[in-house]
């Protein structure tokens, strides 16, 4: 995939300017255009970005940002990678909002229909609030889906020792083995 393959040089300069915004990919698909281009400007500073961001890969400095935590055991070599608590602490409270919403939104469904066909007194101002509150239900119930999150990354952990990587995972019955090069 190149993304600048519909771009002029003059465009892909500009955008060279500004590569420090640009994602990993981004920045090596630009330097693969410069490159392909044969353009005569300096990519010393793109190419030190891109190496920062490497070694910041190799490092696994990213898994933060991924709700993960990673331990080093320098005393026997293994690296573990866990799901971060914070992480969990944030399954947990969008499944509370989203129950509480639900429920809410299935509360006005029924006063909605009530409205419709009880002895309730129509306003358009009931329907309007109604309906707002029926659609935050609606996502309530969508953000219930961090359930199947929170269960699957309950207990994984990702163990790598030597040469072997162990992963276990919540869905897992059993642990799965395989080598480093796998």
């Amino acid at each position: 995939m190149n993304l600048y393959k519909n771009n002029t040089d003059r465009e892909v300069v500009a955008v060279l300017d500004q590569s420090a915004k640009l994602t990993y990919d981004a920045q090596l698909n630009l330097l693969q255009e410069l490159k392909k281009r044969s353009l005569q400007v300096p990519t010393a500073e793109l190419e030190n970005q891109i190496t920062v961001k490497e070694q910041a890969i190799n490092n696994l400095e990213y898994l933060k940002d991924l709700g993960f935590k990673c331990q080093v055991n320098e005393l026997n070599g293994s690296i573990e990678i866990k799901r971060a608590m914070g992480a969990k602490i944030m399954d947990i409270i969008a499944i509370v909002v989203g129950v509480i919403l639900f429920v809410v939104g299935l509360i006005y469904f029924w006063m909605l229909m009530a409205v419709f066909f009880g002895d309730n007194e129509f306003t358009l101002t009931k329907l309007f609030t109604y309906v707002a509150i029926i659609t935050a239900g609606m996502i309530g119930f969508k953000m219930l889906s961090g359930i199947n999150r929170f269960l699957d990354y309950l207990s994984f952990s990702l163990i790598q020792q030597g040469d072997n990587v162990v992963l276990k995972k919540g869905d897992l019955k059993n642990d799965e083995k395989m080598s480093v090069s796998e």
